[in-house]
């Protein structure tokens, strides 16, 4: 068996612990390589540029943003969320952080302009800091991409303008008419096995689910598709899958129960059974535990109704951490006595307010740091927020997302989720609901 992917995304992440979990402990194949994959995952780029084989020597790290080669008198400004590249007044380029968890600053890629601010070229580095591939665009549109061995020798080039792919293995020299025939001969050459495959995309894993199909027949067991996207109406291809009977994919599994119920309705009745609903089975790392303490994280010292928080709240203890240093206007808050403020906070610092915390407020603006709404789900966390500042409400109850105007409403909802500990934790338990937390039978009911 096999996941083959679209991307290394949160959602394939969770779909791939949970099958683990499950008892499907299958050999994960990512079609579009970022450089970042955990060793127990591989790809097609991966396989032909050996690119996490045999890594000795020094420990190996990934780049820092200030390590970028650049030209003498050019420089980098950044700060955590991003940085660019300037000749005098002129940017010349823009780096892209790693989102990986745990990772500072990381370089993940680095965008080139040329005189008319058009990107260029995109260098594209992996997880050990090294350049694993380039991007050449043409007048701002994207015509070639190539990745390297660890030699710096081209190893795959793929044209996206003739939509050809160019491979060198063993010696010779393949041409492929298109990335699904690619494919298909990494997974023919490495000798995975894909009588049953497991895909969450009906992009370029259903067209290799397909081909795989004309060329072996009724030989496979039966693929399933994890749709794991949302959509207001019903994918033309996902529509092919449920009105043809002899297609080897038996099941279409709907990962968001919203996105379920609006599919479902647009089906035939003998069209259903195909159809169904599974979440993911998600890793609580500790147990729910009633405080009166709420945390916030954020990169901005734009914190929605802050003041009238704090006010409102005076016997609670309300920790602000910050990864950069803090401005005036923010290290103002602290002369409030139920306000503690921690900037350039630490991974330790972070670890140890999750762990502290009760609550967690998303109502920073700017963007979300360190995906610190999922890691507060994951530690059984009451989240909650307003709608102009909600970053992930994937993982939050909708109840919980208020109008930043009704702001007295969130207060309210704290003073009540704080009154008794058996209301907190069914909170807890509706917002792992409202996530779609599964269980290992759904899992192998839905599977088998």
């Amino acid at each position: 068996m096999l996941n083959l992917f679209e991307d290394y995304s949160t959602k394939a992440v969770d779909l791939e612990k949970s099958l683990i979990k499950a008892g499907y402990e299958n050999q994960t194949v990512i079609l579009n390589e970022d450089g970042f994959l955990p060793e127990h995952v591989t790809s097609p780029i991966a396989f032909f540029t050996k690119m996490y084989e045999n890594i000795t020597g020094k420990v190996q790290s990934t780049k820092f943003f200030n390590e970028v080669a650049i030209p003498n008198y050019w420089e980098i400004k950044g700060d955590g969320q991003k940085a660019d590249i300037y000749e005098g007044y002129m940017k010349r380029g823009h780096i892209n952080y790693s989102t990986r968890v745990n990772d500072y600053r990381a370089v993940k890629s680095v965008e080139w302009f040329n005189d008319a601010g058009k990107i260029r070229q995109v260098d594209l580095y992996n997880k050990f800091g090294k350049l694993f591939g380039k991007k050449t665009f043409s007048d701002g549109i994207l015509s070639l991409t190539t990745y390297f061995d660890q030699s710096m020798h081209e190893k795959v080039l793929v044209n996206h303008i003739t939509n050809t792919v160019q491979v060198y293995f063993n010696q010779k020299q393949y041409v492929f008419s298109s990335f699904v025939d690619f494919v298909i001969f990494y997974l023919k050459t490495s000798k995975l096995t894909t009588d049953r495959i497991f895909y969450n995309s009906l992009a370029a894993p259903f067209f290799v689910v397909s081909k795989l199909e004309k060329q072996q027949g009724k030989s496979s067991v039966g693929h399933i598709l994890f749709w794991q996207e949302e959509s207001t109406e019903i994918p033309g291809n996902m529509l092919s899958i449920l009105s043809n009977e002899k297609s080897m994919t038996k099941k279409v599994i709907i990962q968001d129960r919203n996105e379920y119920q609006r599919l479902k309705q647009q089906v035939e009745a003998k069209q259903q059974d195909k159809l169904s609903y599974l979440g993911f089975i998600y890793d609580f790392e500790q147990q729910p535990k009633l405080t009166k303490n709420i945390f916030i994280l954020t990169n901005s010292d734009s914190i929605l109704h802050l003041k009238e928080i704090a006010e409102g709240l005076p016997e609670w203890k309300i920790n602000i951490a910050a990864r950069t240093t803090m401005s005036t206007r923010l290290m103002n808050f602290e002369k409030h006595q139920n306000i503690s403020l921690y900037p350039l906070a630490t991974e330790e610092d972070i670890d140890q307010l999750v762990k502290e915390n009760a609550f967690y407020l998303d109502i920073n603006q700017g963007t979300e740091v360190e995906n610190i709404i999922r890691n507060e789900f994951n530690h059984n966390k009451l989240v909650l927020s307003f709608h102009n500042t909600t970053h992930n409400r994937a993982f939050m109850n909708e109840g919980n997302i208020v109008v930043s105007e009704e702001y007295p409403k969130m207060l309210q909802l704290l003073k009540n989720y704080s009154g008794a500990k058996n209301y907190y934790q069914q909170a807890v338990e509706e917002q792992k609901n409202s996530a779609g937390n599964a269980t290992v039978k759904e899992y192998k009911d839905s599977l088998k």
